[in-house]
């Protein structure tokens, strides 16, 4: 086989390879559960890197003392995130894992930084005795910073930009009023389909 035989056929091995990637990512994207996540914001250090928004969602900050499941997380480690669609048709988080529970609709990330918070002390004066003393209310907060592979969305600078002047927008409530459209195959790894704005669905085209 001469030189240009061999560079045509790995040419050709890579193109293939690269349609199977694609096809496969389509497939888990069009066949996997959907769900609505609520975006919170943008960063605001970041504003516009070449053609892609940082966004953040309710994902990227957790705390393990309020939700079910484990708080056993160290940076660096993969988290599992079960979630529940609410009445508002958004999904949000309810239970934390070391590993995949097996059932519901997991999301697979990534621990990027763990770290306790205590919740403001209050002083409490008992009636019969006189005596004050100092108690805590409501218990300590273990907090969790996570990414999903869903922070940074990738588009034509016009539409990044417009994308991020959007998030800049709240109502009275301080909604922003935009949810991305994610799709949750069997393994977690979540894809971003698109956007829903203001109810209004804007997926995503990959042609």
């Amino acid at each position: 086989m001469n030189r240009l035989a061999r560079l045509s056929l790995i040419a050709a091995l890579m193109s293939g390879f690269l349609v199977f990637l694609l096809t496969s990512h389509l497939e888990r994207r069009a066949n996997s559960p959907e769900v609505l996540i609520p975006v919170e914001g943008y960063d605001p250090r970041d504003i516009l890197l070449g053609h892609y928004a940082n966004i953040r969602t309710p994902l990227n900050r957790l705390d393990a003392y309020a939700l079910e499941g484990d708080d056993g997380f160290a940076e660096g480690d993969r988290i599992w995130v079960t979630l529940e669609t609410g009445p508002d048709g958004t999904a949000q988080p309810v239970a934390l894992h070391t590993a995949h529970p097996g059932s519901g609709l997991v999301a697979q990330g990534r621990v990027r930084q763990v770290y306790e918070a205590s919740r403001p002390l209050t002083r409490e004066t008992d009636p019969e005795t006189g005596e004050t003393r100092t108690v805590r209310e409501e218990p300590e907060e273990l907090w969790i910073h996570a990414s999903f592979n869903i922070e940074r969305y990738y588009a034509s600078r016009e539409r990044a930009i417009a994308l991020q002047n959007r998030l800049r927008l709240r109502d009275v409530t301080g909604d922003i009023g935009v949810n991305l459209i994610l799709a949750i195959p069997a393994d977690g790894a979540l894809l971003i389909k698109g956007f829903e704005v203001d109810g209004e669905r804007r997926l995503d085209t990959v042609w």
